[in-house]
């Protein structure tokens, strides 16, 4: 599943390493008052991540219905909490509250949740009666103390006071993808999502109350703004401060950008809205006018509470898409040809970029946001820049109050420097598009250039001049010797130390005290208890057992007992409680697994999906294990019902829901798998033919390209990687090809290994980064591709960190480490380890065989 920055932003806050749980963030000393105190007898207070919550013993809340929402200004926030919990405490009306002025910032932040933007408070009145007796009493309390408008709801009147219709209690249902997402009760007893988006929704059922008729007809009814004279045609950008929009001057028909700024929200570190931001980009951008480096400013205007920057619209593309369209290391095998003509033109536009700053700050500004979104190329390459929200005057020393990620220069630069630091990071960047932070990991800067260095056709002397800039701009207390680098780059790498570092690091990072996540991993971890096999505990020791390592029993420990207080268990393979079980009787503690398993049992029927990742195939091919290793003849009656269900599927019928998308873990090669299983089991040949139907079935989802890469495409884009690429397919595929001829999967087989040659790629992980194509090329094991498993592990060096002495990986988007399977350490452990030992064993019954019980002991 792709997630973007704002679904990331909030597991930043708490940890500079680790994706952690926003309820750990540290805010001592900013608490609200009214979050202290005491709960009133008769009351019941509770704490529960970034909310307290008070509740009279006496009040029972229906499941659902109207729920109050306020918002504040930050300078309000306190004082507001006050007043609304007197009221509540007054009326005995359950309610809850941010705990602290340092979450009601950060979640009002640039890039916090547009969803839950503004939501300082949230009151629960228990029936219609207490909701009219309540929103005209806290519109009165609050005047004049307005904050954000929250996007979700509906306003009342014109305070800071919003209601939205939707459940009070605690249900879920799964949503398109499987997954639990809030619910709420129709009439007819069905439980359906409860929509939270970024616009007020009202259930077709639910009729609205007479005390907000009023401002519900003014919603549907649209507060218009006739003199607003642009009309949108798409949206560019969305942040929590506001939208950049495309659009049409109606009265000259002119086509547009509009800046969008939302008072109150999409703070910054200084606390300040978008709407002074936007103000500074308009005087900005009025002292910069002439320059064709800027676009030309046509009006500041206010329509309804927002505020609009209009601008002329650039014809062109970003720097960002237009590096993605030319790089000619996202083919395999470039041709010097097509690398020297990538070079020429990097330099040139690098070159471009130099005079467009240096134009910016003969006015006598620094830009401050240089990074690859915010330059547009136009078709006559000259250059643009866009977004000015954060410059300042050059002789400004405070560092900028936002950046975008990777590209933020160190502290202790300003004015042109701080410009030029960034130009140099841009430079780099178009050669390898890696995040890198000079100021904490100077070590990676060499490793870097020496990569561009031995893929391009550089000028002498550029890549040691670029080295020598950028070292000189980091703080001088950083180191310049990349230990991890270094490990991974050799000629020949030392594996015993690479394992045992990656070992020693992932071990490092383990927390046996806490009860949420043994290992630090992506945030979904939160979501299935941290026990996960894609990103919890089951898939790092999963993968530290396969490499051989010594796993300490109270990890062991630790996840069997995290399976059996799990509240809400879930099935499947690699996001419930099934790969629990597998990982546990691998790891020789098999009462406990069939325990779990047996525990699974009763979220099987539950499971209205088919892939290998979280539905009926990886619950089928873990009891058909089972069943094998036990002789149990129930677990493997219910395989073969979760079978039938498949094959039902395959014919296009059943209960169960078809793949949105392909690959091993998300589509029909999962079942595959599973058919395979059953034939290598049974010897019945109609196994067979149905593997190959799902086979083909998924291999309808790709594309033979004219580079020679066979590819499955999801949302436009190419994808070779084990989740919901090619690649797993193409591993299951040569298992087929062991038992029967194909030719339309041997030449599928023979696109992804050519697909697997790619040069450049932005993550390192197991499922969707470099570790995908070497665990692909290790499992195919072509004599022609040994030397691009090695460069591929090689070029794991671009992505290696080091956290205290030991080996380390980023995980999701490259924002923090992970130790998890999917995305970091434990992912690349198991792929390493596939390419340089025989086994070549990786992922849960990707090979026929099965892995034999090591003597962990309970302790």
């Amino acid at each position: 599943m792709k997630v973007n920055l704002q679904q990331l932003a909030p597991y930043c806050l708490a940890d500079p390493d680790f994706f952690e749980h926003p309820d750990r963030l540290s805010d001592a000393g900013q608490r609200f008052a009214a979050a202290d105190r005491p709960a009133p007898a008769g009351w019941r207070r509770s704490e529960h991540g970034l909310w307290v919550s008070l509740r009279p013993l006496d009040v029972t809340l229906p499941a659902q219905g109207w729920k109050i929402h306020v918002s504040a200004r930050l300078e309000d926030a306190a004082r507001v909490c006050d007043i609304v919990t007197d009221h509540c405490l007054a009326e005995r009306i359950p309610f809850k509250l941010l705990r602290s002025r340092r979450v009601a910032h950060l979640l009002n932040g640039k890039y916090a949740d547009r969803s839950g933007s503004g939501k300082l408070l949230t009151v629960y009145p228990p029936d219609e009666a207490a909701l009219a007796r309540t929103l005209p009493a806290l519109s009165a309390a609050l005047t004049g103390t307005a904050g954000s408008y929250i996007l979700s709801d509906l306003r009342y009147g014109d305070s800071g006071v919003f209601v939205r219709w939707g459940g009070f209690a605690d249900r879920t249902v799964p949503d398109e993808d499987g997954r639990p997402v809030p619910a709420v009760q129709a009439p007819d007893g069905t439980l359906v999502p409860d929509q939270r988006g970024t616009s007020f929704t009202l259930p077709p059922w639910v009729d609205v109350p007479e005390v907000l008729r009023p401002d519900f007809e003014r919603w549907r009814d649209g507060d218009g703004d006739g003199d607003f004279p642009y009309e949108v045609s798409s949206a560019l950008h969305y942040s929590n401060g506001g939208g950049v929009y495309l659009a049409r001057d109606t009265r000259t028909g002119e086509q547009v950008v509009l800046r969008e700024a939302r008072p109150h929200a999409g703070l910054d570190s200084n606390g300040d809205d978008a709407v002074t931001r936007l103000r500074r980009e308009h005087t900005t951008l009025l002292r910069l006018q002439g320059l064709d480096c800027v676009p030309r400013l046509i009006e500041y205007r206010q329509a309804w509470e927002h505020h609009f920057l209009v601008e002329e619209y650039i014809e062109g593309a970003t720097l960002l898409d237009t590096m993605l369209h030319r790089q000619p290391l996202v083919e395999p095998d470039p041709e010097p040809g097509a690398l020297a003509s990538y070079t020429a033109w990097a330099l040139d536009v690098a070159d471009r970029l130099d005079r467009a700053l240096a134009a910016v700050h003969a006015r006598g500004l620094r830009y401050g946001d240089l990074h690859p979104g915010n330059v547009l190329l136009r078709p006559d390459g000259r250059v643009v820049l866009v977004d000015f929200e954060l410059a300042t005057d050059l002789a400004d020393r405070r560092p900028p109050a936002l950046g975008a990620p990777g590209f933020t220069p160190p502290a202790h630069l300003s004015g042109s420097a701080a410009d030029r630091h960034l130009l140099d990071r841009i430079r780099l960047w178009l050669l390898l598009p890696l995040d890198v932070h000079p100021q904490v990991e100077p070590h990676r800067l060499a490793t870097l250039v020496r990569g561009a260095e031995r893929l391009y056709p550089l000028p002498d002397g550029f890549g040691t001049t670029l080295l020598r800039r950028l070292r000189r701009d980091a703080p001088p207390t950083g180191s310049t010797y990349d230990t991890a680098g270094d490990l991974l780059a050799a000629d020949h790498p030392d594996w015993p130390a690479i394992r045992d570092s990656l070992v020693a690091g992932i071990l490092a990072t383990a927390s046996p005290g806490r009860s949420d996540r043994l290992f630090p991993g992506d945030p979904e971890q939160f979501a299935d208890g941290g026990l996960s096999l894609a990103h919890g505990a089951a898939g790092v020791l999963h993968a530290l057992h396969r490499a051989g390592a010594t796993i300490p029993g109270e990890h062991v420990d630790w996840l069997a007992d995290a399976a059996r207080r799990a509240t809400r268990p879930r099935a499947g393979l690699y996001t419930g409680l099934h790969g629990v079980a597998g990982v546990l009787h691998d790891l020789g503690r098999t009462d406990d697994a069939l325990e779990i398993l047996g525990r699974a049992a009763g979220t099987e029927a539950d499971v209205s999906g088919a892939a290998l990742l979280d539905g009926q195939a990886g619950i089928a091919l873990t009891l058909l294990r089972f069943a094998q290793l036990t002789g149990d003849t129930a677990l493997r009656i219910r395989a073969l019902h979760a079978t039938a269900g498949l094959t039902a599927l395959l014919d296009g019928h059943g209960p169960l829901r078809p793949p949105a998308q392909g690959g091993l873990l998300r589509g029909s090669t999962g079942t595959a798998l599973l058919l395979l299983h059953l034939y290598e089991d049974t010897g019945d040949t109609s196994y067979l033919d149905r593997a190959a139907q799902a086979l083909h079935l998924d291999a309808a989802r790709g594309e033979h390209l004219p580079n020679g890469t066979f590819q499955l495409v999801e949302g436009g884009r190419y994808l070779v990687n084990l989740d919901a690429g090619s690649g797993g397919i193409a591993i299951v595929a040569a298992s087929y090809l062991r038992h029967r001829s194909d030719p339309a999967l041997s030449a599928l087989v023979d696109g992804v290994r050519r697909g697997s040659r790619v040069v450049l790629l932005r993550q390192p992980g197991l499922l969707r980064g470099r570790a995908s194509l070497i665990t692909t090329l290790a499992a195919l094991r072509h004599p022609d591709d040994e030397d691009v498993l090695r460069e591929h592990v090689r070029r794991l060096a671009w992505h290696a960190r080091t956290h205290h002495g030991h080996l380390a990986f980023p995980g999701t988007q490259l924002l923090r480490l992970s130790a998890d399977l999917a995305t970091g350490s434990a992912g690349i452990l198991l792929a390493l380890n596939s390419a340089f030992e025989s086994d070549g064993a990786v992922l849960p019954y990707l090979e026929p065989r099965s892995t034999a019980p090591a003597s962990t002991q309970r302790r």
